[in-house]
């Protein structure tokens, strides 16, 4: 399995190398397989040459990486992020990763929540446009726009993998009262596919009175299912919940075809960038959610346990509480790490885990 990691802008150029060393060790130590290789795609590159995405790019991915790693994107110097689109959403809708999943854990329960966002279509299909009189904006038109194919093989998958999870209740987030047409596709969809999944107890709400109630009382919710925009609202909210957006991580998923973009959600930052106080743990949880896809989850609870004791140490950035440095968390992390492996802690000799 080969992963192309894409370290990216602002601190993403940061705290994704802090993080490969645990990819490292746990890949020789497990026997995973894994290799990865780092690719310069951002705002330097689109700066000089004007390439985000460069031309080949999907099938190169498609035909030799598993999973790609991707760090933030984001640039004051491209203020209307051309280049985080061509590469973010030409990735996610080149690779038709069409699932993401957003979880979080609220302090307040220390319960973990899994949102799940349709992550290609909706309000971010790109369909609109603008008429323009004086050479000012006269009208401005984003289309949401929803398929019924999709809807219902995101709220398939989604519904499915909660069931997996041993989850019980399951709440869809919608806006049928004002956006009627696609809300109430979503709301006839999830019905239907929530049918062939009677461990599950299903819930609707107008995302608004959702959100409100998110931020009073977590306790209720254990998966969400969303559109696009909806969903990337609600997982600031949960990061908020979590303590900040150097907690949250994220995967993107194509089911079908297995590939997976992982990515944390906290952006680049670049109001801390280069200070070495960015947050690596983000970065660290998402690589978990990879290790998790690609069937690794020995390895992945390794690395969950060392960070939890690491983020009760003092190394921890001043985010989580700590007076530590990028480079001071993710070394108590390897020191965790490393102490549990040679104590054989789901480590198996000449490599390969159990669970």
């Amino acid at each position: 399995m080969r992963i192309a990691v894409v370290p990216g802008d602002g601190i993403g150029a940061e705290v994704v190398p802090t993080v490969l060393p645990a990819l490292d060790l746990l890949n020789d130590r497990f026997g995973l397989g894994i290799s990865h290789e780092t690719f310069g795609w951002g705002a330097e590159r689109w700066l000089a040459e004007g390439v985000g995405l460069p031309p080949g790019a999907l099938d190169l991915l498609t035909a030799e990486y598993g999973a790609v790693l991707l760090g933030a994107l984001g640039d004051p110097r491209i203020p209307d992020m051309a280049h985080g689109r061509d590469i973010l959403l030409g990735l996610r809708r080149g690779l038709d990763l069409y699932v993401n999943h957003r979880p979080f854990t609220p302090r307040a329960t220390g319960r973990s929540i899994d949102l799940f966002r349709e992550n290609t279509q909706g309000l971010y299909s790109g369909v609109g446009g603008t008429i323009t009189q004086e050479r000012r904006t006269a009208v401005a038109i984003d289309e949401c726009v929803y398929t019924r194919d999709t809807v219902e093989k995101f709220l398939r998958h989604s519904l499915r993998t909660l069931s997996d999870q041993g989850r019980e209740r399951v709440t869809l987030i919608h806006k049928s009262n004002a956006v009627p047409n696609t809300g109430r596709l979503w709301q006839e969809v999830f019905r239907a596919e929530l049918a062939h999944f009677p461990g599950l107890r299903g819930s609707e709400e107008y995302v608004d009175s959702f959100c409100y109630h998110l931020v009073r009382d977590p306790s209720p919710y254990e998966g969400i299912v969303a559109p696009n925009l909806f969903g990337d609202i609600v997982s600031d909210i949960g990061a908020a919940l979590m303590g900040g957006l150097g907690l949250t991580a994220s995967a993107s998923i194509c089911p079908e075809t297995g590939f997976g973009l992982f990515e944390p959600v906290h952006g680049s930052a670049p109001d801390i960038a280069g200070l070495g106080t960015a947050n690596p743990y983000a970065t660290a949880v998402t690589l978990t959610l990879m290790l998790d896809h690609l069937g690794h989850p020995a390895a992945s609870s390794a690395l969950r346990r060392s960070l939890a004791e690491a983020v009760r140490s003092d190394a921890a950035t001043p985010d989580m509480g700590g007076h530590g440095t990028t480079g001071s968390f993710m070394a108590e992390v390897m020191r965790q790490l490393e102490k549990d492996l040679a104590n054989g802690i789901d480590a198996v000799p000449g490599g390969g885990s159990h669970g």
